[in-house]
């Protein structure tokens, strides 16, 4: 009798242990900017007007991801992106003090990592066959690296003078499905509050300031935010069969 309750109990606990499963996979998509400079479209992945501006850009992150199921509604998430971002003040849908300024930019989130919880709004069960969809929300704190740009005297396209690094919040809505045994395919948009005012060039800490063209332009009321939009394509792994007495 207590061996058949010790072997119940250990099995219990293999199955809520390997209920844990994992994700690993891709993630692949365009990006825009919202802040001092160009359009302040909120959702523009990619865009590109080499044409009217004649400054080309294209821009698109790329990254891979790991997630860790505790159970069919909650899971953490790392993840890893490297991704180009720009604007430019003659893009169309920018304001018209905007246009007459005239300024441009291209930038790089070299590196960027983030840490986070997903919470799907249906069950979303791993271990079952069929297929199964739901939208989530997905936040958490993000580091990244991006290139430190300044305007010199004359020039309206930014320069890099260097590197720094901020962090930043995302704030993530989804919608996944999983139409196949060990695949999961979602897709995503993630807008990222940061907590630095310069991805754009408009406010540069170099110390020479006499290359400046001026010490800062725009708003400082809030910060630069970027946004992705995108797939991302994982392959689920780490089940276990539990071996149980009968």
């Amino acid at each position: 009798m207590y061996k058949k309750v010790l072997y119940t109990m250990i099995c219990l606990s293999a199955l809520n242990s390997f209920s844990q499963s994992n994700e690993i996979g891709v993630y692949f998509g365009g990006t825009n900017y919202i802040g001092d400079l160009g359009p302040t479209t909120y959702i523009d992945p990619g865009r590109f007007e080499g044409s009217r501006s004649k400054f080309k850009t294209d821009n698109y992150a790329l990254g891979i991801l790991y997630r860790k199921n505790f159970n069919n509604r909650i899971s953490a998430r790392a993840q890893f992106n490297y991704a180009t971002i720009g604007s430019n003040d003659k893009w169309t849908g920018s304001a018209a003090y905007r246009k007459e300024r005239g300024k441009k930019f291209k930038n790089e989130i070299s590196a960027e990592l983030s840490l986070g919880i997903d919470f799907n709004f249906f069950e979303f069960d791993l271990r079952e066959d069929m297929f199964q969809m739901t939208p989530y929300i997905h936040t958490g704190v993000a580091f990244f690296r991006y290139n430190a740009l300044h305007y010199p005297t004359g020039v309206n396209e930014a320069k890099k003078y260097g590197e720094n690094s901020s962090l930043a919040i995302p704030i993530t809505l989804g919608y996944k499905i999983k139409p196949y045994k060990d695949l999961i395919i979602g897709f995503e948009i993630s807008a990222k509050h940061t907590f630095t005012d310069n991805l754009d060039g408009s406010y540069p800490q170099y110390k020479n300031m006499q290359l400046y063209s001026q010490k800062a332009f725009g708003s400082d009321l809030s910060q630069d935010w970027y946004v992705f939009t995108g797939f991302t394509l994982t392959y689920i792994f780490g089940f276990e069969p539990c071996y149980c007495p009968n």
